[in-house]
């Protein structure tokens, strides 16, 4: 049987330790927040620098994807000592954008300031966030070594999980009630549910709408929060082929009408990105789902169902597979595939595609769910 993947730690829960730590006095020589959701970076990245300068250090930000960003001027804040104050916090966000393939020629001269400054007797501070960076990255060993903090900093799952379907069990909402706790706002359950589908998955947006909420008064949720989430693609893709026919169809409006938000925070409204990101997320669930199917039908476990599909991510995507790939047969997820690719197709010749098109594929693929 297959080892169970270790999830990494709520980054909210994180975060408070390290605000908890920071506030007793403790300020460790480097921290690395590396994760997809900004917020947490930034509101960890943000804590360290508030810590290092009530000790009197001097603060050297740094973003690597900023137009006006110096290298050079990087290295002399990393090697050189500081002249107003005892020591140095230097903040590197976005520092992946420096290491990763294409910008390979500042990595090496990088790393070795990094280390270099890690090892050596300087008491000051370093900081580094990054979108990707895996744990066995040879900056997060340092920082280890050096007694540094690391946390992930993932996204909150927008959907429960596939054995408590209950919508107030989603990370996401949870969260929503745990920071309106912290702010002081009374919102219930049921509400919660509602500011995430109508805000979506951005963190920064969510505390906005919580800070709107403050003085509702006798006032409505829905008064005060306007809908204004954009669908994610690949949450449609899932609810699609699970054949949630009310859950797609409202993703696909909010998709095609608003966009949907990136991992860098842009939003994406441009048409042909929107259906090339929604049709690649479809063909690759029922990709898996077919060949899993088929394991499955030649009597292998789900261990080597989900071998067979070549599933990849984290534990959220395996539970999903192991949820949906029992729903149809794999000839049945084979001729989805085939209507899937159809819409595809049209799109590249340069037909209308529209969100009805996809409408009309949710509704046809929960009947044929429901018939099954």
């Amino acid at each position: 049987m297959a080892k169970a993947r270790k999830r990494d730690p709520h980054p909210a829960d994180e975060l408070q330790r390290l605000e908890a730590s920071l506030a007793e006095g403790t300020l460790a020589r480097a921290y690395v927040f590396r994760g997809e959701e900004r917020y947490f970076r930034e509101r960890a990245a943000a804590a360290v620098v508030q810590a290092a300068g009530k000790h009197g250090f001097e603060i050297c930000k740094h973003d690597a994807v900023d137009p006006d960003f110096d290298l050079a001027r990087l290295l002399d804040d990393l090697v050189a000592g500081s002249l107003f104050a005892a020591a140095r916090c230097v903040v590197i966000q976005r520092a992946d954008s420096l290491l990763k393939k294409g910008a390979r020629k500042f990595a090496p001269g990088l790393i070795a300031a990094i280390q270099a400054r890690l090892s050596s007797e300087d008491t000051g501070c370093t900081v580094l966030t990054a979108d990707a960076l895996r744990v066995d990255h040879v900056l997060v060993k340092a920082v280890l070594a050096a007694g540094g903090g690391n946390i992930a900093c993932r996204r909150l799952w927008d959907s429960p999980p596939p054995w408590a379907p209950d919508p107030r069990r989603a990370e996401l909402v949870v969260w929503i009630l745990a920071r309106a706790r912290e702010l002081g706002v009374a919102l219930q359950p049921d509400e919660a549910v509602y500011v995430g589908a109508a805000t979506g998955n951005d963190l920064f947006a969510l505390e906005d709408q919580l800070e709107r909420l403050r003085s509702r008064g006798e006032a409505g949720i829905m008064e005060l929060v306007g809908w204004q989430a954009g669908g994610s693609p690949y949450a449609i893709a899932e609810a699609l082929v699970t054949g949630d026919a009310k859950r797609a169809v409202a993703g696909i409006e909010a998709l095609f009408q608003a966009g949907f938000q990136g991992r860098d925070g842009a939003r994406m409204i441009d048409r042909p990105a929107i259906l090339a990101l929604l049709s690649g997320a479809l063909t690759g669930k029922l990709r898996e789902a077919a060949a899993g199917a088929r394991a499955l039908e030649s009597g292998a476990d789900m261990d080597t169902a989900l071998a067979a599909a070549g599933v990849r991510g984290g534990p959220k995507a395996r539970d999903e597979f192991k949820a949906r790939v029992s729903l149809r047969p794999s000839s049945q997820w084979l001729g989805l595939a085939d209507e899937a690719a159809s819409i595809e197709r049209r799109s590249r010749t340069g037909a209308m595609v529209d969100a009805a098109d996809y409408a009309r594929l949710a509704l046809r693929w929960a009947g044929k769910r429901r018939a099954r």
